[in-house]
């Protein structure tokens, strides 16, 4: 029983049915009276019932897309895991972030197991430390902040993963 009174709506509808008993027997006059205390008592189940929703479709919205979704300065971009914790991105989303075209050929020849096609649709996919070396060779600052995004955001996480895995001391930084 103590279960179901924690639940919002079963709030909401013992203090609707509190006041309708008020109203019954005390007379239509003193629901006036009592109306503000009917209030009082409605609002937080009403508060928690709209955060419950609230929640629920945030999670209904994000759940899907949980640990591939990052945002680098209203740009998304969509990042795969495999299963040794490695963390791939797209080179499309990489080349919208920089504003020119990558040379997937020389990627290619420079990061040979790093470059993968991968994903669906299938795209080439940059292994996120070669993406950081990639990166620490261009002299652009938006390549130079994008790096700094993807050691924090995306790479550092995945080691830290790939660390507890193999039963290593995490990196504290």
């Amino acid at each position: 029983m103590k279960r179901w009174l924690g639940f919002p709506l079963v709030q909401i509808a013992l203090c609707t049915a509190c006041y309708g008993l008020v109203g019954y027997w005390l007379g239509k006059y003193m629901m006036v009276f009592t109306a503000p205390a009917y209030g009082a008592a409605i609002a937080r189940p009403l508060i928690n019932l709209v955060a419950n929703f609230r929640h629920g479709v945030r999670a209904h919205v994000w759940m899907p897309v949980h640990g591939t979704h990052y945002v680098f300065k209203d740009t998304t971009i969509h990042v795969l895991d495999d299963e040794n914790s490695w963390r791939w991105v797209p080179l499309s989303d990489v080349e919208r972030v920089l504003g020119r075209k990558l040379n997937a050929r020389l990627l290619g020849i420079t990061y040979t197991d790093r470059l993968v096609l991968a994903g669906k649709p299938t795209r080439m996919h940059l292994r996120d430390d070669a993406l950081i070396d990639h990166l620490s060779k261009l002299s652009d600052p938006v390549a130079l902040r994008f790096r700094t995004w993807v050691e924090r955001n995306v790479a550092l996480p995945a080691r830290r993963v790939r660390q507890r895995a193999a039963g290593q001391a995490v990196d504290s930084f």
